[in-house]
């Protein structure tokens, strides 16, 4: 079974190792930024040098060569500006994986900061207690992007200086296309070479859009994805059975969830159609949202409230696209029940076990048997519990859900109306008439 740990939560006891790996982490870390800063100075030199030497009006040399042959001469130059802005960014890289390398050990050594908000900002390696806290893409305006822009300056100002020259009249005439052109292909290439572990061009831009219909996601996704990782690892240690859960999940939650990507648009239709009373009277449906597994994963681990349903479901949709690229059916399984609601402050299927079935399982000790598994009834009872805020329970809901599923006859309907009366007798749960 695989496990990565790269956000740590336990302390190294033999320190000596550690500290040395740190200190070397640090210095190799200080060294390339340093390198970083004096090369992008000297980047800088050579650019305004050059800018000057273009700008002379000189028939005579290099200059006057490059105005013979512009175009293989811009060719060659626009290659060479590639190749030394790939150079800037696999440096920049190794100097983020360094710099979380740094608090990564630091967390080990017990070096926490924990609540203290110290006055350099968690993006400086000097103040960060997590290392995802440190991105790989420096942002575009930031010290860390200067070689980008000033490559960029570099080819859009020789193409401009110099378009008159070009005997081809339709690169003349549109030499402006070429500029944005040139812009814009650079600025994929560049923000495509910092892309985190998940993260694409369609989660950028979903953000992106996120922004604009100002539905407010999560800072940090990969931090978010690493930490569900780690909850998906801890149920696999206990050798927990989801067979039963997983099954009574897609057929009540999602039944095409094994054949779509991500969206069921039948779904989302009926979804709409079911929020209208009259409708649901004459068609026998469930008021329901119409969102599949995915986007329900989506919506719990990323986004946060909103009151503007529609415009949360259209992220929610993007984001399920997003999360069915990166992750197998299997996994976004999991995923889900190690995190979604099942009742009002509890979230995960194992908290969902110890909250009401605590009564019948000591579940520290149940988990540690390999052949432990929940009911038939109990798991229809905690899928059934899904996303509830309100601990509240209908009949007619219950028998209607029983009525749906395509193995109905693997669950005793007697002793699953027992469970949730002796929930509402233990208080737990309400009845609503």
């Amino acid at each position: 079974m695989y496990f990565q740990q790269y956000y740590p939560t336990y302390r190294y006891e033999n320190r000596d190792i550690v500290l040395k790996e740190f200190e070397d982490a640090l210095r190799i870390s200080n060294t390339q930024s340093q390198l970083y800063n004096q090369l992008a100075n000297a980047f800088l030199a050579i650019i305004t040098l050059g800018f000057t030497l273009f700008s002379k009006e000189s028939n005579s040399g290099a200059v006057s060569f490059f105005s013979n042959h512009f175009l293989i001469s811009y060719i060659f130059i626009f290659f060479i500006c590639f190749f030394v802005l790939t150079y800037f960014i696999e440096l920049q890289k190794t100097i983020v994986v360094n710099a979380r390398k740094v608090i990564t050990l630091r967390r080990i050594l017990g070096l926490d900061y924990g609540s203290l908000q110290l006055t350099i900002p968690n993006w400086r390696i000097e103040g960060a207690t997590n290392p995802f806290c440190i991105k790989l893409f420096p942002g575009w305006f930031r010290f860390g992007s200067c070689p980008f822009w000033l490559i960029i300056l570099l080819l859009n100002f020789l193409w401009w200086f110099n378009h008159n020259v070009i005997s081809i009249e339709f690169l003349r005439d549109y030499w402006w296309v070429i500029n944005l052109l040139i812009t814009f292909l650079s600025a994929i290439y560049y923000r495509v070479k910092f892309l985190e572990l998940h993260e694409t061009l369609l989660l950028l831009l979903t953000k992106k859009i996120s922004k604009v219909l100002k539905i407010k996601l999560v800072d940090d996704f990969d931090y978010v994805l690493y930490r569900l990782k780690l909850s998906s690892c801890e149920s696999e240690r206990i050798k927990y059975d989801f067979s039963k859960l997983n099954k009574l999940l897609v057929d009540i939650e999602d039944r095409k969830f094994f054949s779509h990507n991500g969206v069921d648009f039948m779904a989302l239709v009926r979804g709409f159609l079911s929020s209208f009373c009259c409708i649901r009277k004459m068609t026998g449906w469930l008021k329901s949202g119409g969102s599949t597994i995915s986007m329900q994963l989506c919506r719990t681990l990323f986004i946060f409230s909103s009151k503007s349903k529609f415009r949360r479901k259209f992220i929610e949709v993007l984001l399920a696209f997003w999360l069915e690229n990166q992750f197998s059916k299997k996994d976004i399984l999991k995923y889900y029940l190690v995190s979604v609601r099942f009742d009002k402050g509890i979230n995960g299927v194992i908290g969902a076990i110890s909250h009401f079935f605590s009564y019948k399982y000591n579940t520290t000790n149940v988990f540690a048997e390999n052949n432990y598994s929940l009911t038939w009834e109990e798991s229809f009872f905690l899928i059934e519990r899904l996303s509830n805020i309100t601990s509240t329970y209908t009949e007619s809901r219950i028998l209607s859900l029983y009525d749906r599923l395509e193995e109905n006859e693997k669950i005793d309907k007697k002793r699953l109306l027992d469970i949730y009366k002796y929930m509402e007798f233990r208080e737990i749960l309400v009845k609503n008439n």
